[in-house]
């Protein structure tokens, strides 16, 4: 069981999520720059308006106050918040702005390096995870790179100026309204730590709401096909609830924080007007300097309070920074070799043995095989016995051992990998539509395909005339995962698919399992003049669909046990003749039943 991480490993880990924090602030230093200046003119302005306020309170005070002096002192102020608020556009518009370009450029840096990653690192990770990564980890990364960033730079350098003024103002003054600061800094620290690994926790609650949401809404036709929907709801609501029971974990941590750091800064309040009040009865300060004294103090209140409030966020901000962080660190294990022009697209495999990660069985063993380029492969047997796998190993969705598969005489490992992909068609035996038009689902992963191809792609296997009767015809949008078709024209439009992108080699795994004998007897006949320009393997649990093959494999428990033609294989009296037999009698049996001659045992 993995040791959960030290006090010590927490604290590395904020150090370089905050050092990972500051880099992407850096990024976009030159707008950050400006942002910055605009903040200092508007802190700088704000320091004038006590000072105007001192003058004409003095003014007053002395009896010496005229309504022209008034005047001037209001038109002042309005003049100096005029300039307030072109600043304060300023800053939001090139701090924010910037924070919500990082957020983007990380979003984009996520999206890349996940894509980068192969198919093992999500058959161990969960969705709701990544789009809690991609929603609210990069929300609260965006907080912090944003009004975090903004709040600090803003106290530090209104509490400087402020203070500074102050103590020019009266020291002793200044100095009794500042104790209440050193309890702030020893609460700062305390429950920054709690704010970071309860956010941690809510992250990691939402996560799993997510991936419960997601599966639920996935899969809502099972659920509804068997009645679950009461078990359901009540699994959500349980996550949900955690959800919930984490956040508020989070609220009453905040919720305890705010009130006590304004407690404090009123206590600096008290004290002033304790103080201070006596300083304006003896004489030793004026009323006018009172109030801009006041005015200065309340100005500290506001970093006193940013202080919890930037706390809050750059905690958030780290205990995502870290998730994220530990997903880039994540390498893609399948790394790629030199781009080399394959002219003939040969495939051999030499005693190939396979297992997945993490298992200790092996999906394939020793098998061997060598298949010309542009011939068609064929592969049969039972469930289970690798033939999918296979076909994966090929196209390194999975790593094979070295020195096992080669095409065009290379071994894939040397072959650069988004090259080595490019030379595939394929179309796997779950088939998976995009939400979008037929038309664009169909020219998904070609280059440039006119849409005269389109339609005499879909001719070829059988479904450009039931596409024509959809009320939009092929800019029919498909639905989630193609859910407003069915399973054998998914399946046609996914053959069509590979077709478009004109691959060097075809592999079609299962493809035709959802039509009908005839009709893939007639795809089959149409296919055989685009698969002869190409190498091409044919996955199916039908010896009619490959008995054409120049090469057709039997598999058996993760073995070939067979190889041949389909004439050889027959001859041999194995598994493949035996099967060839069983899947004859059926069809016999059936067309008997059909023509009512008999009945169907």
């Amino acid at each position: 069981m993995a040791e959960s991480p030290s006090r010590a490993d927490f604290g590395r880990m904020r150090r370089s999520s905050l050092r990972n924090i500051l880099g992407l602030l850096l990024r976009h230093r030159k707008a950050l720059a400006v942002g910055i200046v605009a903040l200092i003119g508007v802190d700088g302005l704000q320091l004038i308006i006590p000072k105007i306020m001192q003058y004409a309170v003095d003014a007053l005070a002395r009896g010496m106050a005229t309504p022209r002096q008034l005047w001037l002192a209001g038109a002042a102020i309005v003049l100096v918040s005029l300039g307030m608020g072109i600043c304060r556009f300023g800053w939001r518009f090139f701090i924010i702005g910037s924070s919500h370009r990082i957020e983007r450029d990380l979003r984009q840096d996520l999206y890349d390096h996940l894509q980068s990653l192969s198919p093992q690192y999500y058959d161990k990770t969960r969705v709701g995870d990544l789009m809690a990564h991609a929603t609210n980890d990069l929300q609260a990364v965006r907080m912090a790179t944003g009004m975090a960033a903004l709040a600090s730079i803003d106290a530090i350098i209104l509490a400087a100026a402020s203070i500074s003024i102050m103590v020019t103002m009266d020291l002793r003054l200044t100095l009794l309204t500042l104790i209440p600061l050193p309890l702030l800094s020893l609460m700062m620290l305390r429950f920054g730590k709690l704010v970071h690994s309860r956010f941690t926790a809510v992250q990691e609650a939402f996560s799993r709401l997510t991936d419960k949401a997601q599966e639920s809404m996935s899969g809502v036709r099972v659920v509804k096909a068997y009645g679950d929907e009461i078990s359901e709801e009540s699994y959500f609501s349980e996550k949900a609830n955690d959800c919930v029971v984490e956040n508020v974990r989070l609220v009453r941590i905040w919720g305890l924080f705010g009130p006590i750091i304004g407690a404090l800064a009123m206590a600096s309040t008290a004290i002033l007007l304790g103080a201070g009040g006596r300083m304006v009865i003896y004489g030793e300060v004026s009323l006018g300097e009172f109030v801009a004294f006041s005015s200065y103090l309340g100005m500290l209140i506001w970093p006193m309070m940013a202080v919890g409030w930037v706390v809050n966020i750059l905690q958030r901000g780290t205990a995502s920074m870290d998730r994220l962080e530990k997903i880039f660190a994540t390498p893609p294990d399948i790394a790629g070799g030199q781009v080399c022009d394959i002219r003939t697209p040969s495939i051999e495999v030499r005693n190939l043995t396979f297992r997945y990660p993490q298992t200790d069985v092996d999906v394939l063993a020793d098998a061997s095989f060598t298949l010309e380029a542009n011939a068609m492969l064929g592969i049969v047997g039972r469930t289970g016995s690798g033939k999918t796998t296979l076909v994966e190993l090929l196209m390194r969705l999975y790593d094979p051992p070295r020195g096992t598969v080669f095409v065009g005489g290379r071994e894939i490992s040397e072959l650069e990998l988004d090259h080595l992909r490019r030379m595939f068609g394929y179309v796997p035996q779950e088939t998976f539509l995009f939400a979008m038009s037929i038309a664009d689902n169909i020219a998904f992963g070609a280059e440039s395909v006119s849409r005269e191809r389109i339609e005499e792609l879909a001719g070829l296997v059988e479904i450009a005339s039931e596409i024509r009767e959809f009320p939009d015809g092929f800019d029919t949008l498909v639905g989630e995962r193609g859910v407003t078709l069915s399973g054998g024209q998914k399946q046609r439009v996914a053959i069509a698919r590979a077709l478009a992108a004109d691959p060097r080699i075809l592999i079609l795994d299962d493809a035709l399992s959802s039509v009908d004998t005839e009709t893939e007897a007639a795809i089959l006949s149409r296919l055989r003049t685009e698969m002869s320009g190409r190498t091409s393997i044919v996955i199916a649990h039908r010896i009619s669909t490959v008995m054409g093959a120049d090469l057709i494999l039997v598999f058996d428990n993760g073995r070939i046990v067979e190889q041949g033609t389909h004439r050889e294989l027959l001859s041999n009296e194995g598994f493949y003749s035996e099967l060839y037999r069983m899947q004859r009698l059926e069809e016999e049996a059936m067309k008997t039943g059909d023509d009512g001659k008999g009945e169907v045992p």
